[in-house]
């Protein structure tokens, strides 16, 4: 969305679609987050600038075959003001197919609008829902324009967490210690283009990564005498998140628990006692 440039549409489910920025979905792994965001325009003969909006990975299967964005189903669309955007395969052109119009507002960004309904419009409405709705520039939170980005423009999205754990990884794979190098990591072709491109800034000293691994000590299992480094694995990860946790058993499972479903089974699992025992 226009203004919003954080923000993506996404697929979170078969047929749902919302508009997400990466905060907004704890957990959900940078390449998770943005294959969920991937679309291309289908390009159809009938009219000037008529399209579909499918998914990446449904594009090959020909005009009739993958999933677009759809909507209009009710059966009141012709007198409603708005309808909810789903996924589908189409089988009604006048609920999927769109006219691409440049925006008012910014060159390169574009609305697009009902291509059988005049003056209703992709939309999105924060904080997360993506309409067909009838345009209104003035007053309202409501988008409705969109810029289309190159997928390699994610990356700009990229943690400096997740910029060194794959960087790690890869100088890890190569090396027979197992380790990666605090000077092979500096020297790495994406760490430094990462610093240099995203941060505006050059590649840490080794004290500074230094910092940094032992700040993240969950994720790195750091060597300082060898100034070196690798990954700590899943089950690694919650043995060194158990050191050090107040609240007894149940801190310990906390401390190891892998996202909100793993939070609340230990929390519903545990007795008042280990409740009691939490700072």
């Amino acid at each position: 969305p226009l203004g919003r440039p954080d923000h993506f549409v996404r697929v979170v489910a078969d047929d749902m679609l919302r508009v997400q920025a990466r905060e907004e979905v704890p957990g959900v792994s940078f390449r998770e987050f943005f294959a969920a965001a991937r679309f291309s325009l289908w390009w159809l003969p009938e009219v000037n600038n008529m399209c579909r909006l499918r998914v990446q990975s449904s594009a090959a299967q020909g005009v009739e075959g993958g999933l677009s964005l759809k909507f209009g189903l009710s059966d009141d669309f012709a007198d409603a003001s708005e309808s909810d955007v789903m996924l589908g395969v189409v089988q009604d052109i006048k609920k999927a197919n769109l006219i691409t119009v440049a925006s008012p507002f910014s060159p390169g960004a574009f609305r697009f609008e009902g291509a059988y309904w005049p003056g209703r419009y992709l939309t999105y409405r924060p904080p997360s829902n993506l309409l067909m709705a009838k345009c209104v520039d003035d007053g309202g939170d409501d988008i409705v324009d969109f810029l289309l980005v190159d997928y390699s423009v994610a990356y700009k999205y990229m943690t400096t967490c997740e910029v060194l754990a794959g960087a790690v990884e890869t100088q890890c794979q190569a090396s027979s210690s197992g380790y990666a190098k605090l000077s092979d990591l500096r020297a790495d072709l994406n760490v430094r283009m990462y610093f240099q491109q995203m941060l505006g800034s050059t590649v840490w000293n080794n004290k500074d990564f230094e910092t940094f691994f032992e700040g993240h000590h969950e994720q790195f299992e750091f060597d300082q005498k060898r100034s070196r480094v690798k990954l700590r694995y899943k089950e690694a990860r919650k043995e060194s998140k158990s050191q050090d946790v107040s609240g007894g058993a149940l801190g310990v499972h906390l401390a190891a628990a892998e996202g909100p479903a793993e939070l609340a089974s230990a929390v519903l699992a545990a007795g008042s006692e280990d409740i009691e025992s939490l700072p």
